[in-house]
């Protein structure tokens, strides 16, 4: 049977404890802040972290944290959640913590696993997502994974006086073509 949260490079595992002091020098951070959320940058402690992960609604919310195979190195985490399970809808929501792993294809393995996860484990119909229009690295790997765009917020989002706009994408289950080999 295949291991669905295991790709070539990268492993989709439970959260631990000691990942969260980690995570949060991620969230000091200013591009990692602003680009993973609309909400005020805000940095937070490995305890309120932690603290968020321990009050997750386990019914509507699936987060995992993204490990490398090669050295078991903690580079991200990824989420499906508002998990609408009469529509078979969820929201998705994914970050590479340390700017020196990114572009290196692991938020595309990562991304691909997780839809895989919700599309074939889950049985979700579709998956959504918003992303700031700045954010081209992300808008990039989401539109390469299948993701289309939905809707715009226009100007929704307000960074160093300048107003921009708030994308909205989705991918239906059925138009989902994993972009890495899934093992």
């Amino acid at each position: 049977m295949k291991n669905i949260l295991a790709g070539p490079q990268l492993n989709l595992v439970v959260p631990q404890p000691e990942d969260f002091d980690e995570i949060s020098e991620w969230y000091t951070e200013g591009s990692f802040l602003r680009n993973l959320d609309t909400a005020p940058a805000r940095p937070l402690s490995g305890e309120e972290l932690e603290q968020t992960y321990r009050n997750l609604d386990r019914q509507t919310e699936f987060y995992f944290h993204i490990r490398t195979q090669a050295d078991d190195r903690l580079i991200g985490f990824v989420t499906l959640y508002n998990i609408e399970w009469t529509n078979q809808i969820a929201q998705l929501a994914i970050a590479i913590g340390d700017p020196a792993d990114r572009g290196h294809g692991y938020g595309t393995e990562a991304l691909n696993l997780m839809l895989n996860y919700g599309f074939n484990e889950l049985n979700l119909y579709k998956v959504c997502l918003d992303v700031i229009a700045t954010n081209h690295a992300a808008i990039s790997v989401y539109q390469n994974s299948g993701f289309e765009f939905e809707g715009t917020n226009k100007l929704a989002v307000k960074r160093d006086g300048e107003r921009y706009d708030l994308y909205s994408m989705g991918l239906f289950a059925e138009d989902f073509q994993p972009r890495i080999k899934l093992v």
